[in-house]
């Protein structure tokens, strides 16, 4: 399933097909239907991609990191992201 952007289910006007670039943790809950204890503590385990610091207290993930996720969640390592590590 690939990534889409996230709507506003409040105001769907303005919906644009440039994914973004960075997925935020609502977003991410949405679209992997896991929790947000579940994900850090998958985080911590490497069976799910780390998020980027954005600056200050904000984070984000890559679609790209997402998508790597999505294709095989239960096969699902950091050293299969990361080829060169």
């Amino acid at each position: 399933m690939p990534l889409t952007q996230p709507t506003d289910h409040r105001d769907t006007r303005h919906v644009s097909k440039v994914p973004p670039a960075f997925f935020r943790m609502t977003d991410v809950i949405r679209i992997t239907a896991l929790s947000r204890a579940t994900l850090y503590r998958r985080i911590a385990e490497g069976k799910f991609p780390a998020p980027v610091n954005l600056g200050g207290r904000a984070c984000g993930w890559t679609p790209a990191a997402l998508q790597a996720w999505i294709d095989d969640p239960a096969g699902y390592s950091i050293a299969m992201s990361h080829p060169d590590a």
